[in-house]
């Protein structure tokens, strides 16, 4: 059993956010022992691994929500199927417009080198992000 402070350590996140992960459902209610304190078991930090692996992906609270719940119910192989479909193209939609950024600040960068700074003018980096 894990007090919460040594389950957030183990799941490197604070013990704020359990608590938050609690409050919106996406953790189980502790167990709790005599004095009112938390204790853990080892599903306990399995399940809080995954919901950090899936936020430092950005997967959404609601989203992860709902692939947890993918799991406590059995749901079908179509349904599962489906939201991990979602998921892949959340991500591709992100990769691409992150390589569209990358275009972005490349030809703004190539601009500065030969342009702006020998005549040490002012670069326009709003306008240049923001097309």
């Amino acid at each position: 059993m894990f007090t919460i402070g040594v389950l957030a350590r183990r799941a490197q996140c604070s013990v704020p956010a359990v608590r938050f992960y609690e409050a919106q459902g996406l953790m189980p209610p502790a167990e709790r022992r005599e004095g009112g304190h938390r204790v853990y078991g080892r599903p306990d930090l399995a399940r809080l691994l995954l919901i950090r692996r899936l936020r430092d992906l950005d997967v959404p609270l609601d989203r992860i929500k709902a692939f947890l719940k993918l799991d406590e119910g059995g749901k079908p192989c179509a349904e599962t199927l489906a939201f991990f479909q979602e998921q892949r193209d959340a991500i591709r939609q992100r990769i691409e417009a992150l390589r569209d950024l990358d275009l972005s600040l490349s030809l703004h960068m190539a601009n500065c080198q030969s342009g702006c700074l020998p005549a040490a003018k002012a670069c326009d980096l709003y306008g240049a992000l923001s097309t």
